[in-house]
């Protein structure tokens, strides 16, 4: 089984905020781990938003019927999150999620979002996206200019142990900020090798912004130049946008990648490749407004939320051709008053209504499969995209 902490769906169209969020429990903010409380308080929860008619009542009723019993007797909070997460699964619909402080979202939204921040919002890391396959952690992504980046941590790296235990997301990591931390890593099967990199506490969402502007860069390809923007999330203010229309004049054309990362909200990236966020190309289009060279938009499975609403939108006015992996088809909206803390260490995502696509991929115009543990950072979507862009270029 894989499992992305790291992309599991942001927000993609931000409702007002209610004017008085839904406060968690005061009685969940307890040193022992109470799961039938902790269930009881979710199930209220839910039961007073728009989940059960988006599901179905009687589908509901049903999913909750059949995974009641084992959640409640869960041991310990990750075995917890683990049982609420397969019976939110069941119900079949996206962004129902529970959170947890070893995901990558939880920290990611508490960051993004003050209305659900808790302190300072800061968590200590080192710039890695994890994913759990097949009862193992590799690396899926590494923030531009991270530690992780600086240490030469690949895309494919299976993480083995930190300080000597077994790795686990952010918990092996709180506290050390500042200080050397020793992550033992597999590049192949069987090939160990140790690294060292100093953890830095940084309020997340701010971590992944800054890495989007770094990510920005001109690489050549034979007698082209290129831009290149990991966009790891659609929530910023769309800086990188304007950064890539200053460098419109000195390239020949732009690798846009959407894989991994958040959903967001659609408005810039629309703006960016229409002209308009109404997603139609204005008849008196300018350089500085929109890109108007050649683009090639690379997707993944973790294309969700607003990025699969963009490069749908993409696809069906041939705006630019996709190359990747289909979009996973979880396109749901999510408010963000909806977003509810459980005690100090859990969230509960709930949409409150579905686009029309979701359940429905959106298959690029070349696939091209990317395969993650042990690729020792090969990464052959990219590749094709640079001859794929050449090409476009040429003719």
């Amino acid at each position: 089984m894989k499992k992305h902490l790291f992309y599991v769906l942001i927000p993609i169209a931000l409702a007002a905020v209610s004017a008085v969020p839904v406060e968690a429990d005061s009685r969940l903010h307890q040193s022992t781990f109470d799961a039938a409380h902790r269930l009881d308080f979710i199930l209220k929860t839910v039961a007073e938003s728009n989940v059960p008619e988006l599901v179905g009542s009687t589908r509901w009723h049903d999913v909750v019927r059949s995974h009641r019993a084992p959640v409640r007797w869960s041991d310990d909070a990750d075995e917890f999150r683990t049982r609420v997460n397969r019976m939110l699964d069941d119900a079949g619909i996206s962004h129902l999620s529970y959170f947890g402080p070893t995901d990558f979202s939880f920290w990611h939204l508490r960051g993004a979002f003050p209305k659900i921040r808790i302190g300072d919002g800061k968590v200590t890391h080192v710039g890695l996206f994890p994913e759990y396959h097949d009862g193992r952690w590799f690396v899926r992504g590494v923030l531009e200019g991270s530690p992780a980046s600086r240490a030469d941590v690949m895309v494919g790296d299976e993480l083995l142990t930190v300080d000597g235990r077994a790795y686990e997301p952010f918990v092996r990591l709180a506290g050390r900020e500042g200080k050397p931390v020793r992550f033992v890593l597999a590049r192949k099967k069987g090939q160990i090798h140790a690294t060292t990199m100093t953890p830095v506490r940084e309020c997340l969402f701010q971590s992944v912004q800054s890495s989007i502007i770094r990510s920005i860069r001109v690489e050549a390809h034979g007698d082209k130049r290129f831009a290149y923007v990991h966009v790891w999330t659609l929530l910023g203010r769309g800086q990188e946008y304007r950064r890539l229309l200053s460098m419109q004049d000195q390239v020949d054309g732009l690798l846009l990648d959407f894989r991994d990362g958040f959903g967001g909200i659609t408005r810039n990236a629309m703006q960016f490749l229409f002209g308009t966020p109404h997603h139609q190309w204005p008849d008196n289009a300018r350089a500085d407004q929109c890109w108007m060279k050649p683009v090639v938009i690379l997707t993944a499975d973790g294309t969700r939320s607003a990025k699969e609403l963009v490069v749908n939108r993409v696809k069906r006015h041939r705006r630019a051709p996709l190359l990747g992996e289909p979009t996973p088809g979880d396109v749901s909206a999510v408010d963000i008053g909806r977003l509810t803390p459980i005690g100090h260490d859990g969230l509960l995502m709930m949409p409150i209504y579905r686009f029309e696509l979701e359940g429905r991929p959106t298959i690029p115009d070349h696939v091209v499969p990317r395969v993650i543990p042990y690729c020792a950072g090969d990464d052959p979507q990219l590749r094709q995209a640079r001859d794929l862009l050449a090409t476009m270029i040429s003719h």
